[in-house]
């Protein structure tokens, strides 16, 4: 179905223009951006009400409507309480959150080599890398995904496209122009994905009533249509890699004061939970009542809108769907430009120029869109490109920035070895085992479970053996 033909020229001006807006917008922003430092950090300067909306914006990218709908598609039911994880992981990072902002630090690299040694920042930064890296290519195959979907190009093409669109919007912008034109995004994400886009498709369903007929049992049961391995595999991956998210404690760090950090990040959770958690989920129940014929969740959303929306609001419901990727894509290459400059390339080079900062911080942005690319190519799967990237950042992070702020016996070069193992043993069991043999288990497991022990008893082998030298 050649779902282009079912667009005005209309719809398709006000998709372009939506996204024109914004990127003059991210422009006009730039005024604001003097030194590296507005660029990544927004001079920490950020009030609740833009830490709460650019966290919003962030959460409710496109993998809520598009990448998960592959799994609600497959799962039901039990896919929504896959992805409740994410907001209890979330709930981890609302209790760091005073501690991080109190810090002084301005990434969670930062914050770490606080607590232990600039060793521990590098190889956090790596694993930062490794999660922004994998969700920043899921955006662009998100996109690549849309523009298949309704005809355009190619979805390989249309990913390259995509990486464009997210490219052109931050290098202008930097974090200043996301947390504004985010804040404006995340109110017209609210209120299309969470009122208007369930409302519209559970009526051509035939209402809620037919939708629950039409899925049997087991599609409505809260865990069985995913196999019991794979559940603990989201809920570790979820629960560890956005306990300790680096786009999320990003706005923390960014925030003007504690207060503001804190209630923004309260107000994000409450909201994205709400919408993105549950309401724009529910829709994905209803795919088989609109379209029998369809055989991947994740080209449900474009398709409904294109033939189901009156003409002139469809094109304006494309432009907030291509709005919420590139509110996602923004937030992950900015992290990324940002770890590669503030905590791998500083630390090297103290005496960096600032200015030259900044053009290397731009210049990232626009080197990794390639990697990316491939990357996302590659594995070809959203939502399993989200897991694969978040999972190793969970599994190599998370248990040394909890304990690195709870234990005094927490030792630098435990951790060390901890991150090493659990990220990379993780990244490598999913992209080099799982992926290709299609295997359930997830390397999240195995990569925490090594990080989590190696943390505790190498704290305790290289707390007793200094004992020893002591006594010595």
């Amino acid at each position: 179905m050649d779902i282009l033909n079912y667009l005005d020229f209309v719809d398709i001006f006000a998709v372009f223009a939506y996204v024109a807006v914004f990127i003059v917008l991210g422009i006009y922003a730039n005024r604001r951006v003097k030194n590296s430092r507005d660029f990544t950090s927004a001079g920490q300067k950020l009030s609740w009400v833009m830490v709460a909306g650019s966290t919003i914006a962030t959460t409710m990218g496109g993998n809520m409507v598009i990448g998960k709908y592959d799994l609600l598609f497959e799962a039901g039911v039990s896919g929504i309480t896959a992805n409740m994880f994410w907001w209890v992981g979330w709930l981890f990072l609302l209790v760091l959150a005073k501690p991080l902002r109190n810090s002084g630090a301005t990434s969670i690299p930062q914050f770490l080599e606080k607590k232990y040694d600039g060793e521990v920042r590098k190889i956090a930064s790596c694993c930062v890398l490794v999660t922004v890296i994998s969700s920043c290519a899921a955006t662009f195959l998100t996109i690549g995904t849309v523009l298949e979907t309704l005809g355009i190009c190619s979805r390989s093409t249309g990913t390259w496209i995509g990486a464009l669109f997210v490219i052109l919007f931050t290098v202008f912008s930097g974090l200043w122009g996301v947390a504004i034109t985010d804040t404006i995004q995340s109110v017209i994400i609210l209120i299309t994905f969470g009122i208007i886009f369930p409302v519209m498709v559970f009526r051509t369903a035939g209402g809620v009533d037919a939708v629950l007929a039409s899925n049997g049992p087991e599609r409505l049961h809260m865990f069985t249509g995913i196999a019991p391995v794979t559940m603990v595999g989201w809920a570790i991956t979820y629960s560890l890699s956005v306990g300790a998210d680096p786009s999320f404690s990003q706005r923390i760090f960014a925030a003007k004061s504690t207060k503001d950090a804190v209630k923004g990040q309260i107000i994000a959770w409450v909201f994205s939970l709400a919408v993105a958690g549950i309401l724009s989920a529910l829709p994905a129940l209803a795919i088989q009542n609109i379209f029998p014929d369809m055989t991947a969740g994740s080209q449900f959303t474009v398709r409904f809108i294109a033939l189901y929306f009156p003409a002139a609001a469809k094109g304006l419901i494309l432009s907030v769907l291509l709005g919420l990727m590139l509110t996602s894509g923004d937030s992950y290459l900015l992290v990324l430009s940002s770890t590669f400059v503030d905590d791998i390339v500083r630390p090297w080079k103290p005496d960096l120029p600032d200015k030259k900062a900044l053009r290397i911080s731009r210049m990232s942005c626009v080197c990794s869109a390639v990697l990316l690319c491939m990357m996302a190519l590659y594995v070809d799967t959203i939502y399993q490109l989200f897991k694969t990237g978040s999972g190793a950042y969970g599994a190599g992070v998370f248990f040394p920035l909890l304990l690195g702020c709870v234990w005094k016996k927490a030792n630098a070069g435990a951790m060390k070895a901890a991150m090493l193992a659990g990220c990379f043993v993780s990244f490598g069991f999913d992209m080099f085992l799982k992926i290709p043999l299609g295997l359930n288990m997830d390397g999240c497991i195995i990569g925490a479970a090594l990080c989590l022990a190696i943390s505790v008893f190498g704290s305790l082998w290289m707390d007793k053996r200094r004992g020893r030298k002591s006594a010595v």
